[in-house]
């Protein structure tokens, strides 16, 4: 299931094709940039993946884009910085994105539950457990009302709850 060697070959061969197709700072340029950041992200290979999440928002910060767009980027530079241990840039990262998310989402929104758990995780690591819990309890209230009982987020997220619930 994890083939990222595949995945960022794929996502190499999409930025080919739109660099031919497109101009160089199109945002669906921008969006093959930030899918092979993720991947690097996910590899562990953290200054590449940083690099192309720059180069997407260098692209998105510059042209009119879906703002949810630009917010993905700002999240995934949070969690690669967050991964990093740079807990100061993380923040500031997921909080332009959240600003963003909590704009054009509505209040429920799984994807708000998803940054709302990696701001958990970050304040979880620097020891800000009623913040970690703040969070957490959002993040498995949007969960509980959207997802399936059985959903793999809920349950990593009510995994989460009990850790913090035994820190504090």
């Amino acid at each position: 299931m994890k083939d990222y060697r595949k995945a960022l070959e794929n996502f190499e061969k999409c930025l080919a094709i739109w660099k031919k197709a497109l101009p160089d700072n199109h945002r669906d340029v921008a969006f093959a940039f930030s899918n092979i950041g993720d991947v690097h992200r996910l590899i562990s290979n953290y200054e590449k993946a940083l690099a192309f999440h720059q180069k997407a928002l260098g692209i998105q910060e510059n042209v009119q884009c879906n703002p949810l767009e630009c917010a993905m980027t700002y999240i995934n530079l949070g969690e690669t910085y967050r991964e990093m241990k740079d807990y100061s840039t993380a923040l500031t990262y997921f909080e332009k994105g959240l600003e963003i998310r909590e704009k054009k989402l509505p209040k429920n929104h799984p994807d708000l539950a998803v940054l709302y758990h990696n701001m958990t995780k970050l304040y979880l690591a620097t020891q800000k457990y009623s913040m970690a819990m703040k969070n957490i309890q959002q993040t498995v209230e949007i969960a509980q009302e959207k997802l399936p009982s059985t959903h793999p987020h809920l349950l990593e997220y009510k995994e989460t709850f009990e850790q913090i619930r035994k820190e504090m």
